[in-house]
């Protein structure tokens, strides 16, 4: 009877639940992605002892069965088949110089996305550390060990490992292009089964054209006007900028502070970013472009006018919502 325990098997299973974790982080649900992220190196890193020899999946605890299984003495299986487990499966691989020694320090590692996988499976975990780079550099390391073709394992997800084991961009490039890579599945798969015309009438419903009010405050105002998203390529973006009191009013030159796109989204916090999106950080309005304001507060016009902002011809323009 052939083992149920095989490279196959558990390279196949390595890889499904690397697929649920790349899709539970870009879903932001950090407890199933150190779930499946966890599953998926243990699975692995056995496949990766398995090709050396069956029996190093063996406990050493007293009792022979699943050891004379691997070895091939015993043709069937033993009724409750046990395995070691990550841990110990991590540290024989370690043993063989396959990954790496375990780290001094107290950053994120291998050994807490594993012990961080267990208190979730038993207890949960909140504000925990983002092992996304540990889970994808250690899965690549088992990968090349046992010659596995990274682009066959990640499939969809391979553009995206590549840009967090990319070594050449700084932290804020790799932020940036992670989350457009992860708004990108996230528009493909809520989309894909849908008839044709609903991408469009989605884009409708969630975007605004013109330039908005949003916000005045002390020194500056900030707007919002309508872009196309740089992830789903899409022109549903609220692109939002501000403009400080001294702006002309005839010519007003406003730097983007970040950008949130209603139909996949992607979303970017500071100018630097908007910047690293291969976005324009200034872009020039005239307050005749105004078409409405959102700006919270008991009169946003008066508030506008101590900016020097309000003219009659912005009143033309938003009458409806001043």
């Amino acid at each position: 009877m052939e083992s149920p325990v095989t490279f196959d098997r558990l390279y196949e299973g390595a890889k499904r639940f690397a697929r649920l974790a790349m899709e539970a982080h870009a879903e932001e649900d950090q407890e199933v992605f150190l779930l499946h992220a966890g599953v998926s190196v243990e699975r692995l890193a056995k496949a990766a002892l398995v090709l050396v020899h069956p029996t190093l999946l063996t406990e050493v605890n007293g009792k022979d069965d699943m050891l004379l299984h691997f070895a091939g003495a015993l043709s069937d299986p033993p009724a409750r088949l046990r395995t070691i487990g990550a841990s110990t499966a991590i540290g024989r691989l370690r043993k063989m110089d396959v990954l790496p020694q375990k780290p001094k320090s107290e950053a994120a590692d291998l050994d807490g996305l594993i012990e961080l996988r267990n208190g979730v499976a038993h207890l949960g975990a909140e504000d925990v550390e983002d092992y996304l780079g540990v889970f994808t550099a250690t899965v690549d390391k088992l990968l090349q060990h046992m010659r596995q073709d990274r682009g066959a394992f990640w499939e969809s997800w391979s553009d995206t490992v590549q840009v967090i084991l990319d070594d050449r961009a700084d932290r804020l490039q790799k932020a940036v292009r992670l989350r457009m890579d992860q708004a990108r599945h996230r528009f493909r798969t809520r989309f894909a089964d849908l008839p044709d015309g609903a991408v469009e009438g989605a884009a409708q419903a969630v975007s605004e054209r013109g330039l908005i009010v949003v916000e005045v405050g002390p020194g500056k105002a900030l707007f919002q006007t309508l872009s196309q998203c740089p992830a789903c390529d899409r022109e549903t973006a609220a692109l939002f900028l501000a403009v400080d009191e001294d702006s002309p009013l005839f010519d007003m030159e406003l730097t983007a502070e970040g950008l949130l796109c209603g139909l996949c989204g992607f979303h970017l916090a500071s100018t630097d970013e908007v910047e690293a999106a291969g976005l324009s950080t200034v872009v020039r309005y005239s307050v005749e472009d105004l078409t409405r304001i959102v700006a919270e507060g008991p009169d946003p016009a008066e508030r506008l006018a101590t900016l020097k902002l309000a003219l009659p011809t912005a009143r033309t323009h938003a009458q409806d919502s001043w």
